[in-house]
């Protein structure tokens, strides 16, 4: 059974997709090993996915609307970069996470990615 995943574009071409936390863990490694990108920064997402409860608590305190993973140069020069941000919100009691991908990944390119991996694609004009 394929799960439905809203896909949109933000500001500055960058490609994005909303999903429940517990099922982004598990999309964020689908991709870093079908697409063969992501370092540093797949590991801190995840981190800061695993810990939702404290960095949602963060971002209120800070004002902050995304985080940003920690990324190691060697991987920005290599364009070894999954993970630009993301987001952590709450929505009626559900964790939701959007992630932001790295400019190097491009909508086709993520469509297809995602549809190999089981997502139906909910386009979404935000």
């Amino acid at each position: 059974m394929s799960q439905s995943i809203k896909l949109f574009m933000l500001p500055g071409n960058y490609v994005a997709v909303e999903i429940e936390a517990e099922k982004s863990i598990e999309l964020i490694k689908g991709l870093q090993k079908l697409l063969g990108k992501g370092g540093e920064d797949v590991d801190d997402a995840i981190r800061m996915i695993k810990h939702f409860n404290e960095f949602y608590s963060l971002m209120q305190r800070k004002f902050k609307d995304f985080l940003t993973p920690r990324k190691s140069i060697s991987d920005l020069i290599k364009e070894n970069v999954l993970v630009d941000k993301i987001k952590l919100s709450i929505k009626d009691g559900k964790k939701i996470v959007v992630i932001v991908f790295d400019k190097s990944i491009t909508l086709p390119i993520l469509e297809t990615a995602l549809a190999q991996l089981g997502y139906t694609v909910e386009k979404d004009t935000k």
